[in-house]
């Protein structure tokens, strides 16, 4: 029976961020509010404004308030909840919390941008943190505040998910649409990498080839660029591939290394974040060296090993739908 009403409020609706609204939804009423950020100050000065006036004539609705990220759509709603006797639950996914002044990548970067994130980790009921690294810097920035972590799960088919031969693949997925997605997501040195493995097919799917032409002006002839491709789509792509990698420069979580690792490709991750917890012992921690993980990988291929079934177990066991599940209903139910 559904007696909780909570409002759902997001930017994007991301696989991820889907599927804690479907999870919701199995034991609550749920309404989304979507928030679209505006062009510039005066422009998102509008968007809260209308924010401001949704919840105040609302809140009176709703049992509590559900939030995916800390920004500028997070602090009126927790503010309100607050004041009105209702709870708030803000999703931490790590850009809150980040701080790449090189990049220019985090909310933290921002003085502003960071008031309303910070603001909003204190004023929240409770804060769910999708992994122990997001889960440490929450407590180094907001030391008072009220947190769990929950980590992000996977949810992709589960029939067939494993292949018995991997093509000589090497793959890499992530929104890539700019100048500093591109570095954010360590793209140079994956180009870098297939130069080093002339015998392997690297792959990188969601870069924006037309936006980024200027930074492509040399790669190799194993290497294929992709755009967008449908989430419904990339089991293909993972199952084929042998090796996953991420060499990010900075990873709260790494969604897409864990959708990998269901498939039974093999985990190579840089070092940083986040993803030393999601490869687990199941996979390898590099630094950013394209020699030195050329080698690796030529050293990984001569090894007959079956390990498919345990990346994929490990997945299943640790970032399953139904331990999310679990966990949110336990703290927002």
């Amino acid at each position: 029976m559904q007696n909780k009403h909570i409002l759902f409020v997001y930017v994007n609706l991301s696989s991820f961020v889907k599927a804690d609204f479907e999870i919701l939804s199995e034991s609550a009423k749920v309404s989304k509010y979507v928030f679209k950020p505006g062009s510039g100050i005066i422009g998102t000065g509008i968007k809260l404004f209308k924010q401001l006036l949704f919840l105040m004539f609302n809140i009176w609705r709703y049992d509590a308030v559900y939030i995916w990220f800390a920004d500028y759509h997070s602090l009126l709603p927790v503010l309100i909840a607050r004041i009105f006797g209702k709870k708030s639950f803000v999703v931490i996914g790590g850009y809150e919390v980040a701080r790449l002044k090189n990049l220019n990548y985090g909310a933290l970067c921002s003085g502003i941008r960071g008031f309303f994130c910070v603001s909003s980790i204190k004023l929240s009921t409770l804060n769910l943190t999708v992994s122990n690294y997001v889960d440490r810097k929450v407590k180094y920035i907001a030391p008072g505040s009220r947190r769990h972590m929950v980590p992000n799960c996977v949810d992709l088919a589960a029939s067939s998910n494993l292949k018995s031969a991997k093509e000589k693949l090497i793959l890499t997925v992530g929104l890539i649409e700019n100048k500093r997605s591109f570095y954010l997501k360590g793209i140079d040195t994956f180009i870098e990498l297939s130069k080093r493995l002339p015998d392997y097919q690297f792959i990188i799917i969601g870069l924006d080839r037309n936006k980024l032409s200027f930074l492509l002006l040399d790669f190799p002839e194993n290497l294929t660029i992709l755009g967008r491709v449908a989430h419904a789509e990339l089991p293909d792509w993972y199952q084929r591939s042998k090796f996953y990698c991420q060499l990010s420069r900075s990873e709260s979580f790494g969604v897409s290394v864990a959708e990998a690792m269901y498939y039974g490709c093999i985990p190579i991750v840089m070092n940083v974040g986040g993803l030393p917890e999601v490869v687990g012992d199941m996979g390898y921690l590099v630094k950013r060296d394209p020699e030195d993980i050329a080698q690796l990988i030529s050293e990984l291929s001569q090894i007959q090993t079956e390990l498919q079934p345990d990346v994929s177990n490990r997945v299943l066991n640790c970032f399953s739908r139904e331990k999310r599940s679990r966990l949110i209903k336990k703290f927002v139910i």
